[in-house]
């Protein structure tokens, strides 16, 4: 007769518990091998195992006495084992209807014994097990039972510590790569300031007042853009991290993203006397719309196209709200008189 594998009636919230951890299960054997040798001495067994067990397999993140690295759970004893708030125990499994066909008892290396205790998260669920087995028969004290357990509390101690130190070593990242978003997307107008001061000091006494003016006009609003962006960017991480920003700050209406885009690019754009030209559908200027990378994104189409666009040529930017069946799509289009892309680096792209 086939046994259905058990199932607790918790599966759920147990398998939300073992992928919130986010552990690397072919990584973790270094961190726990003196427990599991410890658990086997303690037990005075062969052979001691530290499982976790998913939604389809028992993965064996630590072992001592046996090279096992996953089963089907189907297969594993420790299915049992997260059942229990307590404990598992099998004195023969040859003789249990449940096990005795299985590889590890009809065959090498035919096990007779097995005593679990259930790996218990914070939040309470059980995402695998510590389990002592023996080719013999075995019994276990009680004081040996709660010293087992103690072991199993210190291994979700060190899980947890791994999770938190995988978790900063993730927002470490995260920091860098914000770092390297900002340098990056401030570069473009930035040169663009450099490039309009560098106008005014190579004409000299030549400067007219008022173009003299007009330029500072640009890089004061330049430079103040520059700011905003980067603090979007900022804004944006953080808004990712922690999901909790008010949806007004995070739009833009056509009209004030055309406006955003102005500011920020065209001194880079006069700067190598390029016609910079932003365009915006007179009919949908009011149109509201979430502004989550938009900046970047079309201030890295408009920085490439105003970088390979030789002098005296021309970059366009087109914005508008396309709405079909009630959806409301934002378009963005740049044009520019540069080279273009190769047949080649479009394919490759």
């Amino acid at each position: 007769m086939k046994i259905s594998p058990p199932v607790p009636e918790n599966e759920f919230e147990r398998l939300m518990s073992l992928s919130e951890l986010d552990v690397d299960y072919s990584a973790l054997q270094d961190n726990f091998k003196d427990l599991t040798k410890l658990a086997a001495k303690v037990a005075g067994t062969q052979i001691s195992l530290v499982n976790l067990i998913d939604t389809y397999t028992q993965w064996t993140v630590s072992s001592y006495g046996l090279l096992i690295e996953q089963m089907p759970r189907e297969d594993s004893v420790c299915q049992y084992t997260i059942l229990s708030k307590e404990h598992f125990e099998s004195k023969n499994l040859a003789d249990d209807d449940r096990f005795k066909d299985k590889f590890y008892v009809t065959g090498d290396p035919h096990i007779h014994y097995y005593f679990g205790v259930p790996l218990i998260s914070d939040a309470g669920h059980n995402i695998g097990a510590l389990c002592v087995l023996d080719r013999n028969d075995r019994t276990l004290e009680p004081e040996k039972i709660e010293l087992l357990k103690i072991i199993a509390s210190e291994i979700i101690n060190r899980i947890n510590i791994i999770g938190v130190v995988e978790g900063l070593k993730n927002k470490l990242h995260e920091a860098t790569e914000t770092k390297s978003k900002v340098a990056h997307d401030i570069r473009g107008p930035l040169s663009g300031i450099i490039g309009l001061t560098q106008i005014i000091s190579e004409q000299g006494d030549k400067n007219k007042l008022a173009d003299v003016l007009q330029l500072i006009g640009l890089i004061q609003k330049s430079g103040t853009s520059i700011l905003e962006l980067a603090d979007e960017i900022l804004s944006t991480e953080n808004t990712a991290m922690h999901k909790t920003v008010a949806l007004q700050t995070n739009q833009l209406n056509l009209g004030l993203f055309k406006e955003k885009l102005e500011k920020l690019y065209t001194p880079q754009a006069m700067s190598k006397n390029i016609a910079f030209v932003v365009n915006a559908n007179p009919g949908a200027r009011d149109a509201v719309f979430l502004k989550n990378k938009l900046l970047q994104i079309t201030g890295n189409l408009i920085s490439n196209a105003i970088k390979f666009t030789p002098q005296n040529g021309s970059v366009t930017v087109n914005l508008d709200v396309l709405k079909e069946n009630n959806v409301s799509t934002l378009q963005i289009t740049v044009t520019d008189t540069g080279a273009g892309i190769s047949v080649q680096a479009i394919e490759a792209i």
